[in-house]
């Protein structure tokens, strides 16, 4: 096996991965594993195969539920972020259900800092390969890869259930208290009281009645302090809208920008969150008049050299999203 320092030097090589055209899958990453799809899981397989630890990793995956589950299988997941370290695998829940089944992107922690956060480098984030600075508001859990040398996982998985003790105990008895008027004594203690809430919440919701507050019962616990059934899905952090920096990078600025620009043109009702995903390729295709398929083809961004004024051309190049940036600066896209 490999180590987590050589995972990490792996996943710093690509750095600046990007799609060629944006929104078609096809980099380095897609052209190794074989397949032109979402690559977040791709690129964690490509830097463990660069770094002798496609076993440590589990195996060769594309697809993150998968993933995590094998994860879970090997006994190396825990569920949340504590305990999590500079080499894990974390996966996330965008739909802000938090649970495996909803998994949809997954990245390499490359940092864990005091006040919670952690920096990761993810494949497939706005169309390229990236750092990001992550909390837990989507972190359903993480793996830990069986490096040569990897410390142990925390002695809980990240559950509270009957026996647990201590202070998210309490926060937990203060919310049932809250929601179903439970009546229980704020101790910390998960005892049988707290058990019998903790399903009666789950029942009334609909979840599995199972006596665990995991991710996903928190994440419906969450909803529910605020009046809300079922979870509430996070919303992107973009910049408030400004002009853009023309600079040829086709990324979540200008993506954002685009989103804007195909509402307020085509009345296409896109949540504006900068990335390039099948509902904005397709909401663009048909402002094209193309094909409307969600994938960025040939048809689609030759017509958009043409429509942006260049040479009618199947190539999405630095040229072609510096004059989207100025169009879309101007008002004129």
């Amino acid at each position: 096996m490999g180590t987590a320092k050589g995972m990490i030097a792996a996943a710093r090589k690509l750095l600046g991965t990007t799609e060629h055209p944006p929104g078609s899958n096809r980099n380095l990453v897609t052209s190794w594993y074989g397949f032109a799809g979402p690559w977040c899981d791709m690129s964690i397989s490509y830097e463990a195969a660069h770094s002798g630890n496609l076993a440590a990793v589990m195996g060769k995956f594309a697809l993150t539920t998968a993933h995590a589950r094998a994860f879970q299988n090997h006994g190396r997941w825990h569920y949340g972020l504590g305990g999590i370290r500079a080499g894990d695998v974390v996966f996330f829940d965008w739909s802000g259900g938090r649970s495996i089944s909803g998994i949809d992107h997954v990245g390499l922690v490359e940092a864990v800092h005091a006040n919670g956060t952690i920096t990761t480098l993810e494949g497939n984030t706005s169309d390229a390969f990236r750092r990001r600075l992550r909390n837990g508001a989507c972190v359903v859990g993480y793996g830990r890869p069986a490096y040569d040398g990897a410390a142990p996982l925390p002695s809980h998985d990240g559950i509270l259930r009957k026996g647990s003790t201590g202070k998210a105990v309490k926060a937990l008895q203060k919310n049932l208290n809250t929601v179903q008027h439970a009546g229980l004594t704020v101790d910390g203690q998960f005892g049988p009281a707290t058990d019998q809430a903790l399903r009666a919440f789950q029942a009334q919701h609909k979840l599995t009645v199972d006596g665990e507050y995991g991710p996903h019962t928190a994440a419906v616990m969450k909803a529910a302090l605020k009046g809300h059934s079922g979870v509430i899905k996070p919303k992107a952090l973009l910049p408030a809208p400004a002009l853009l920096e023309v600079d040829g990078q086709f990324g979540p600025a200008t993506c954002a920008a685009l989103q804007r620009a195909l509402n307020t043109t085509t009345g296409a009702g896109l949540d504006v969150d900068g990335a390039f995903g099948p509902l904005t390729v397709k909401a663009l295709q048909t402002y094209l008049k193309v094909t409307a398929d969600g994938i960025t083809g040939p048809d689609t961004v030759t017509a958009l050299n043409k429509h942006l004024g260049l040479t009618p051309q199947d190539t999405w190049d630095t040229h072609t999203t510096t004059q989207l940036q100025k169009a879309l600066n101007a008002g004129t896209f």
